[in-house]
């Protein structure tokens, strides 16, 4: 959904998962006016991230934008956790967050000017605000986390002139919330959602153009809820 914003707004953009999406990258290029070129990376293993680097290098010599958008998650009663859990979401949802920030901040520095910042964007989750409807300890800690993290990333890489903000969505037609989408009826969305539907995908990508353009140039540090209202539902 992001990618097709940018895309759609004549972005260049490159987007890496574990198993490269080569037929969305096919998809959003000949839509334009921008381009997709679609990479294989598992942000886990840093030497994969690196050498996604080097390859977005050998193409350019500066980003604009870095979007963390990989995430897991497990749901287990507590007493049914495992370690297991915490390793594997902290290591996808926050340590590799980090490390691509790390890896990419070179890039993202070379094209940044103190009127026009470069941008990272982390993708967390309301879930990370608030007690979920589910048992899933290790994703909400690692969302928690998130959240945190850009706060700290955004105070000292404003120096670098690149700002750092977080997007926490609600129920989106992503992978994981079309399986909530196909099992919840109409009508319990419309009661749990003030504004009675799910996201849509220009709700998520008009976020990241605001922070990534020339009028999110002095907003940093900031977690911006796109979830249809549902953190400030009354409870009546």
């Amino acid at each position: 959904m992001i990618a097709a914003g940018l895309v759609q707004n004549g972005a260049n953009v490159w987007i890496f998962s574990r198993t490269p999406d080569d037929a969305v990258a096919a998809q959003l290029t000949e839509r334009g006016p921008g381009t997709c070129t679609s990479l294989a990376c598992d942000i886990s293993d840093r030497e994969a991230i690196d050498a996604v680097v080097a390859e977005v290098s050998s193409a350019v010599k500066s980003i604009h934008l870095l979007v963390n958008n990989s995430g897991a998650t497990w749901g287990s009663p507590f007493d049914e956790t495992p370690k297991l859990s915490f390793d594997k979401l902290l290591s996808v949802n926050l340590v590799g967050l980090f490390e691509c920030s790390q890896a990419f901040a070179p890039l993202l520095e070379a094209g940044a000017e103190a009127d026009r910042p470069a941008s990272i964007v982390n993708i967390a989750s309301i879930d990370g605000m608030q007690v979920a409807g589910i048992e899933e300890y290790a994703y909400t800690t690692s969302k928690a986390a998130v959240i945190h993290l850009t706060k700290q990333m955004a105070g000292y890489l404003a120096r670098r002139h690149i700002t750092v903000n977080t997007i926490s969505p609600g129920l989106f037609p992503s992978k994981m919330g079309s399986q909530v989408l196909e099992f919840v009826a109409p009508e319990v969305i419309e009661k749990s959602i003030p504004l009675r539907r799910p996201g849509e995908p220009s709700d998520i990508a008009g976020a990241v153009l605001f922070l990534a353009g020339v009028a999110g140039r002095y907003t940093t540090g900031a977690n911006i809820v796109i979830d249809g209202g549902i953190l400030v539902k009354p409870n009546l």
